[in-house]
């Protein structure tokens, strides 16, 4: 498909709708991190009087070190199974190579980096890449976490993957 000024402007259009879509997430996000950082009085000002006790506490963070600890240790592992009889032998082959691939994605460090942002923020992504300066310029799949704050999809879907587009900037 070619590229052109009309495509760009419409592909920019799209983006546009969908960023205005998830404002909402975004300051929830924003301010989870701020909750998470001790820094949330600000964004309660709002709510209680000025003279209001204003506590910082370690409970928040204790908990979510805690639930990290207890993540990091369950780490999925690839469990490939067949559709039907005739899938066995590409079952059997990709459960052999899946595990190479998330091995050398380091995929555990990428699994604990997203479960950080799953405990602050609800909600985690990783993005699938070409990689094309992988093994002497071969090129390979390169699996990283994909920061929320830069993902748009199509306002009202909750499952990114059936979004008609999905934009990373």
């Amino acid at each position: 498909m070619k590229i052109t000024n009309e495509t760009v402007a419409r592909a920019y259009e799209i983006l546009q709708k969908y960023k205005a879509g998830k404002t909402n997430l975004e300051n929830r996000i924003i301010s989870n991190e701020q909750w998470w950082k001790m820094r949330h009085w600000e964004w309660m000002q709002e709510k209680g009087a000025k003279n209001d006790m204003k506590t910082a506490s370690a409970w928040l963070f204790n908990v979510i070190v805690s639930k990290h600890a207890d993540g990091v240790q369950s780490v999925p592992e690839a469990n490939i199974l067949p559709r039907e009889e005739s899938d066995k032998p590409t079952a059997k082959m990709l459960s052999s190579i899946i595990p190479c691939v998330l091995e050398e994605n380091k995929f555990e460090s990428e699994y604990s980096a997203i479960l950080w942002q799953k405990l602050k923020g609800g909600t985690g992504a990783y993005g699938v890449f070409w990689d094309k300066t992988k093994h002497n310029g071969l090129g390979d799949i390169a699996i990283r976490k994909v920061n929320l704050l830069r993902l748009f999809w199509e306002p009202g879907i909750s499952n990114i993957q059936e979004s008609k587009q999905v934009f990373l900037v």
